[in-house]
């Protein structure tokens, strides 16, 4: 027998699809639980009429939307069910390929599986229309610690989501449902659960083909921010890295930087929707900060993979955040600047030697491509940039100078490194800061004590502090 749990709100478009694709199945030994979670369309009318005509259909009703305590039964459905039996959950606006039934259980069955899961295609939840599909070219079992090692980047993706899947009652009973703990994610739950299934499962396998259909709609919690969404971003990856330990006993360094992967791409759309959120500039650079300066971002940012796709997507991430920063720097206030600075700190740590905070704001004034470059460690476009701005100001600040000649230093130009040593110490000069002009000569005299424009400053700093120079 086969459990099936639909939870509907304001399904009333789809519906009857599901209920349909649930009671046309090849296999028809299946009891078909579906709540009403408290709609205001028409979703209560379809599930009545549904249920009146089929008695496998068992109906509840919630007054409340996502009130837990008005249905326990049904919440708790998966560890209600007989041992011999299975479970599955299938969302209001999905359907099942008429043969789900059938297939998914001669594969669980031929393979001796707890778990199961299937391809899955994807439809756009207005039309209807197919977007694509993902299906593995061919079946995977996975019934050893060594095949999961081997084959977790294949797979991963079909034990992230709760649907397409048949659960043996024994694993199904793992999922959290009603009792949440403290640190359960306003995002991401469904992973959770079926890593929790998965764990238990001895084995557990991909068909490949595809028998779910999803719908894509921009309604998904998906696509709405949450105030801790972050914080489930490092949940899940924590999450993962806990199965692999469990299930292999270690984390390989190809698995661990699969799953750096993963939690970057997370952290690619959390970033999109924080900021298409309503929440204020100051809350949203406090929530960049968080990530950034996360150990789990840390690690990732850290890890070095070559030129492969991790890196590439880390780099996305790194600009795709720079590129916002720069966008909203006209609304930086004082309030607001000690988090974009920890932000441009943490995604390459050494920019605070090259700018300092009490800076920062000049250089967004006067250089944002400065901050840019240096933050995605191109050093050799902000010392362009920076060369840009001497040749046409006068009054350039001794401190932009300096990181001018840090930056030729460090790409180690010489002859640039020199020039801007002397532009340093005239900008000392005319700004009378005579005690560091003089030091920063002395060295340099001792260095090149024929150089001519060196003797040049001397005589213009002898006659600013009224001393003999002696030639």
């Amino acid at each position: 027998m086969i459990y099936i749990r639909t939870c509907a709100y304001n399904a009333e478009k789809t519906l009857e699809r599901t209920i349909k694709s649930v009671l046309n199945q090849t296999y028809q030994e299946f009891e078909y639980h579906i709540l009403d979670n408290g709609s205001t369309d028409k979703t209560r009318e379809i599930l009545c009429e549904y249920a009146r005509r089929d008695k496998r259909i068992i109906s509840y009703f919630n007054h409340k939307n996502r009130d837990f305590m008005e249905n326990p039964d049904f919440w708790n459905l998966s560890r209600r069910i007989p041992e011999d039996s299975y479970f599955c959950i299938l969302d209001a606006d999905d359907f099942y390929e008429i043969t789900f039934f059938e297939e998914m259980l001669q594969f669980v069955t031929d393979n001796q599986l707890d778990m199961a899961a299937c391809g899955t295609i994807f439809r756009n939840g207005e039309t209807g229309v197919s977007m694509g599909e993902i299906v593995l070219p061919e079946n995977v079992v996975i019934g050893t610690p060594g095949k999961l090692d081997a084959c977790l980047p294949q797979i991963y993706w079909n034990l992230r989501q709760v649907w397409g899947k048949l659960y043996t009652a024994k694993v199904a009973k793992s999922r959290y449902e009603t009792e949440l703990p403290e640190w359960w994610p306003s995002y991401g739950g469904d992973t959770v659960n079926v890593l929790e299934c998965a764990k238990k499962a001895n084995r557990f396998g991909v068909y490949a083909r595809g028998l779910h259909n999803y719908s894509i709609s921009m309604k998904s919690t998906s696509y709405r921010w949450a105030a801790d969404r972050a914080v489930a971003d490092v949940i899940l990856y924590e999450k993962a890295v806990d199965f692999l330990e469990q299930k292999c006993g270690r984390v390989s360094q190809e698995n661990r930087n699969f799953l750096f992967l993963v939690y970057c791409n997370a952290l690619h759309d959390t970033l999109n929707v924080l900021v298409r959120s309503p929440i204020s500039l100051e809350e949203q650079l406090s929530v960049i900060r968080d990530v950034v300066s996360h150990d789990v971002t840390k690690q990732m940012f850290a890890v070095d993979s070559g030129k492969g796709r991790i890196e590439e997507e880390k780099t996305k991430l790194q600009k795709e955040i720079v590129d916002w920063l720069k966008l909203h720097e006209k609304e930086y206030g004082k309030d607001t600047l000690e988090n974009v600075m920890a932000i441009y700190s943490q995604i390459n740590p050494d920019f605070p030697q090259f700018v300092w905070k009490e800076h920062l704001e000049w250089y967004l004034g006067k250089m944002p491509q400065v901050i840019e470059k240096l933050t995605l460690c191109k050093y050799g476009d902000a010392v362009d940039f920076l060369e840009e701005f001497l040749v046409k100001k006068e009054d350039a600040p001794s401190f932009a100078v300096q990181l001018a000649q840090t930056l030729a230093a460090l790409l180690q130009r010489q002859e640039d490194y020199i020039r801007y040593s002397k532009l340093l110490i005239e900008g000392l000069i005319k700004c009378k800061e005579y005690p560091q002009a003089e030091e920063e000569l002395t060295q340099w005299e001792a260095i090149l004590p024929e150089d001519g424009e060196l003797a040049q400053l001397r005589r213009l700093l002898s006659k600013k502090t009224g001393r003999v120079c002696h030639e």
